[in-house]
């Protein structure tokens, strides 16, 4: 487990367990808990009379399981997309307990390693001009993630665009390719579900109470900013819908190919060999054995046998 906390004076400071907490808890503006267990979770609870219950409610699709608010405390969590070592977009639930001037967050890894470095920066100075209050920091949040889901969703329209390019430079396909595009599905189908999640605690938030006006208009800023991310991702699904049409028509292109150059084999050589059988049969009277180019008539017929349906097919333009 890591706990890193935020002091007054804008320090950041991390340790390894609970034991390392300041003696002073009210010194503590932020605490964010990173690799937790169930038990750190009950000492930290006990240590700051906080309500965790909101931490097990994750795996439930019902908004109100992802969002409690009473005179205490606000709570809320969501699924927080971001690339994996494998190149690919996993997912891991953020929760944030606020109360009153201390924001709680819980994780299984540190999501600001995900944010650049400017934003967090840009973020960062700007809470220096306001009081360390949980409005500061809801602020700060609503600020960085629809940002991140910005970039993230770049990312994902990037992939898109270069899969399009490469398609168009490849003459062969096969089922990999298929493959890959419904890896990019998947992946921009879990950005959509996240970002749909925290568009939801955005207006429970913009109904909280506790909340003061600017804040509330910044949520109605970032809700405008995260409906045009949303189009942006619908319009992936759709970019990933048409070239996956486009690679399942060359697939059946080249299949039906294959079949005609199986179809053209198979009645070049089953003519002849229809002619060579009916010659190979042992019948007492056969004409054509008491001919003197009889050899040579045979002969004359397979070759027309196996040429006459390659004229025939390079008609039709099979060939």
């Amino acid at each position: 487990m890591i706990i890193e906390y935020l002091d007054k004076h804008n320090h950041i400071i991390t340790i390894k367990s609970i034991g390392e907490m300041p003696k002073d808890l009210s010194s503590i503006s932020s605490l964010q808990l990173i690799d937790y267990s169930k038990d750190d979770v009950i000492e930290i609870e006990k240590l700051f009379d906080i309500d965790t219950s909101i931490l097990s409610n994750s795996d439930d699709i019902e908004i109100s399981s992802h969002y409690a608010e009473n005179e205490n405390q606000l709570a809320f969590n969501f699924s927080f997309p971001y690339y994996s070592d494998q190149n690919k977009i996993e997912e891991m639930i953020v929760s944030f307990i606020l109360k009153e001037n201390i924001m709680f967050s819980f994780m299984a890894v540190n999501f600001e390693q995900f944010i650049s470095e400017t934003k967090k920066h840009e973020y960062f100075e700007n809470m220096k001009n306001f009081p360390l209050t949980l409005d500061s920091f809801l602020r700060k949040l609503i600020g960085i993630v629809p940002d991140y889901f910005a970039d993230l969703t770049e990312v994902i329209s990037k992939n898109i665009k270069n899969t399009y390019y490469n398609s168009q430079k490849r003459k062969a396909f096969s089922e990999k390719e298929l493959d890959e595009l419904t890896a990019l599905k998947f992946d921009n189908y879990l950005i959509r579900e996240s970002l749909n999640e925290f568009r939801r605690i955005l207006l429970l938030l913009k109904k909280s109470n506790k909340l003061s006006p600017e804040i509330k208009e910044a949520i109605i800023f970032e809700l405008e900013d995260l409906t045009v991310i949303n189009e942006y991702v619908v319009n992936n699904f759709e970019r990933l819908e048409d070239l996956k049409d486009y690679v399942s028509n060359k697939i059946d292109l080249e299949q039906n190919r294959i079949f005609k150059t199986l179809t053209i084999i198979t009645t070049c050589i089953s003519l002849p060999m229809l002619i060579a059988g009916i010659y190979g049969m042992n019948f007492k009277y056969m004409p054509e054995l008491e001919w003197k180019y009889g050899y040579v008539y045979a002969a004359i017929l397979l070759l027309l046998c196996f040429v006459v349906p390659l004229l025939w097919f390079k008609r039709k333009k099979w060939l």
